[in-house]
C-alpha cells in the first residue's frame, strides 16, 4: 500500500493482540478500508512482507538481591524454593518481546515459567524503581523509568537496551558486587 492510497488513515495504535485504526469517515467507508488492507494483510500473513524490521537478540544482566527486589522473597516462597531458585528459572528462558506499553519503553516479554506465574498485586505502588526487573502472570518486563506499578519485583537491571516488538531478550543473573560497579560506571544511585 503506497502513502498516498492511505490519506483517509490518521493514526495506527498497535496493541499486545490488535490494531486499532483510526480514519476518515467522510473520505474513506469501512469497506474502503477492508479492501484497502486485505493486500496488506495477505502479506504479512505469508511471510511475504520483506520490509519487516529484524529482530535482535539482547542479553541483560539482573541482580536478583531480596534488598533490590520487594517481591523476591514472597515469589520465593510462592515457588517454595530459594531466592536463588527464582533467578535460575527467570533468567533460563529466552523471552519474546511482544509489544510495547504502559509506558514508553515498557516492553511485554513473554513466557515466563509456569512455577513462577503470580498475579499482580491489588494494590500498584506508587514507586518502583528505573530498571526493575518485575513478573505478573505470564510476562516478565523492565520498569524503563521509575513510575507506579504493580507486578512482582524480582531483580534490578542497571542497563539495557531499547527493545522492540520480535527482539529476543535473556536474563543474565549478576551479584550485587556486579550490580553496584555497573550502577558506579554508569553514574547511577543504587534507589
Amino acid at each position: 500500500m503506497q502513502k498516498e492510497d492511505t490519506d483517509w488513515l490518521r493514526e495506527v495504535v498497535p496493541s499486545y493482540r490488535s490494531l486499532l485504526l483510526y480514519y476518515n469517515v467522510l473520505e474513506c467507508s469501512e469497506a474502503q478500508v477492508r479492501r484497502a488492507l486485505k493486500p496488506v494483510i495477505d502479506e504479512v500473513v505469508s511471510g511475504a512482507d520483506d520490509t519487516a524490521i529484524e529482530s535482535q537478540h539482547h542479553e541483560i544482566e539482573v541482580c536478583y538481591a531480596t534488598e533490590l527486589a520487594a517481591d523476591l522473597a514472597a515469589v520465593a516462597e510462592h515457588l517454595q524454593d530459594s531466592v536463588e531458585a527464582v533467578a535460575k528459572l527467570h533468567s533460563a528462558p529466552t523471552y519474546h518481546v511482544y509489544t510495547l506499553g504502559f509506558a514508553p519503553g515498557f516492553a511485554y516479554m513473554g513466557d515466563v515459567d509456569e512455577r513462577l506465574r503470580m498475579a499482580r498485586h491489588a494494590t500498584p505502588r506508587q514507586k518502583v524503581p528505573r530498571g526493575s526487573v518485575a513478573i505478573a502472570e505470564q510476562q516478565t518486563a523492565i520498569y524503563p523509568r521509575t513510575s507506579p506499578g504493580g507486578w512482582q519485583v524480582i531483580g534490578r537491571a542497571v542497563q539495557w537496551p531499547q527493545l522492540h516488538p520480535g527482539d529476543t531478550v535473556t536474563f543474565k543473573a549478576i551479584s550485587r558486587e556486579q550490580y553496584e560497579q555497573l550502577c558506579e560506571a554508569e553514574g547511577t544511585q543504587d534507589v
